[in-house]
């Protein structure tokens, strides 16, 4: 209790700092700093009662951040362009907001032409390229692919529609080696495709959230073909076979992002592991897994953990009835086992050091800094309609 009760308090002092001292402590601020905390206590103790059980308020998070970062940023195109289409000043002065998307398709043109093909500053903007490199080596290093069930402001997206039905209508359990590996292999093309093309091919093409951020005007062909493309990518991946699957078909099948997330997950501090002893082969973990990560080779294998695309969302944890799936420390090797020296520690000092509170810790700490200024946005426009 008293370890929980210390990280409620250390993350109340990180939310007051971010979000009402940040914002002059208005009325928007204040709400939000509230419903911050309400959803973190809420998290830590229902933890404390049963592992996994907190998951419900980190879904809550993620839709709510997704949908208030798309009402600002939407507001702040119309503020500046009077449209949510992409102008041609603002392609060539190379001012578009930078999108961590982005981030692996520019980097191999980068080593070869030592120049950024995305169109956007390098720095003095609060998306420029610059800050959104630091933000993803930071999240590289700790969370890794936490980011994309913690902390990407597009996922909740897929969050809220994968949760919107009761009960899977489309089970894609027996898919989920070939869907992995065709994320890859898309991963790959693109790849060469914007090297080839000096260009984010994704962004230009595939991205189905063109549909509620910012896209090209349909002035040619080629622009009517894109916008069609980002609507049915975005009504097939993100809201039809989300609600269908239970499952976040674009996050683990075509976000290039995630599939570069996977590949730099190895140098994060916090993995995910499965106790081969206590688990009974029930495959629930395999069925509540979000991104594809458990299949049935990972667990008659025998594997002890889940495959390369586990965004650590916590899923499998609540699933599991034997508790057999837990976060632990990267480049933690020993058998989990209590020793001697641990217990001298003391209780209060174990639970701080546990991965599964830290692991959550840091994740929420990212959230919550990285939607101070959207999400305060969000809600003033929200607040200034409700007045009206």
């Amino acid at each position: 209790m008293t370890a929980s009760i210390i990280v409620c308090v250390l993350m109340t002092f990180l939310i007051l700092f971010f979000i009402p001292l940040m914002n002059s402590f208005s009325l928007t601020s204040v709400l939000y700093a509230l419903f911050l905390m309400f959803l973190f206590y809420r998290m830590t103790f229902a933890e404390r009662k049963e592992k996994g059980s907190g998951v419900i308020y980190r879904r809550i998070f993620q839709v709510v951040f997704a949908v208030g970062f798309c009402i600002a940023f939407i507001a702040d195109l119309y503020a500046e362009r009077g449209s949510m289409t992409i102008t041609d000043n603002a392609m060539s002065s190379s001012e578009l907001p930078f999108c961590h998307i982005a981030i692996p398709q520019i980097l191999v043109p980068f080593l070869i032409t030592k120049s950024i093909i995305f169109p956007a500053r390098i720095t003095g903007h609060y998306a420029a390229v610059s800050s959104m490199l630091v933000i993803w080596l930071i999240c590289t290093i700790t969370v890794g692919r936490g980011w994309c069930s913690w902390i990407c402001f597009y996922g909740g997206w897929e969050e809220g529609f994968s949760h919107l039905g009761k009960k899977r209508r489309l089970n894609l359990l027996p898919k989920n080696r070939e869907l992995r590996e065709f994320q890859f292999g898309f991963f790959a093309f693109i790849l060469l495709a914007s090297l080839c093309e000096l260009a984010c091919v994704y962004c230009e093409w595939f991205c189905p959230f063109k549909l509620v951020t910012e896209f090209s005007p349909i002035t040619s062909i080629p622009g009517l073909i894109a916008a069609v493309m980002f609507i049915g990518l975005f009504l097939g991946l993100v809201v039809v076979l989300p609600v269908l699957t239970r499952r976040r078909v674009q996050c683990s099948t075509l976000c290039p992002f995630g599939a570069f997330a996977s590949l730099t997950d190895g140098i994060s501090l916090f993995k995910m592991k499965i106790d081969t002893d206590k688990c009974k082969g029930c495959m629930k973990c395999a069925s509540a897994c979000s991104f594809g990560a458990i299949d049935i080779r990972t667990i008659q294998e025998k594997k002890g953990r889940p495959e390369l695309t586990c965004a650590k969302c916590g899923e499998c944890v609540k699933a599991c009835p034997e508790k057999a799936i837990s976060y632990a420390f990267r480049f933690d090797h020993s058998c989990g086992c209590q020793s001697a020296s641990a217990t001298k520690r003391g209780k209060v000092l174990q639970e701080l050091l546990d991965p599964a509170m830290l692991f959550r810790f840091a994740a929420f700490s990212f959230s919550v800094i990285m939607s101070s200024g959207f999400m305060i946005k969000a809600l003033n426009l929200l607040l200034g309609v409700l007045v009206k």
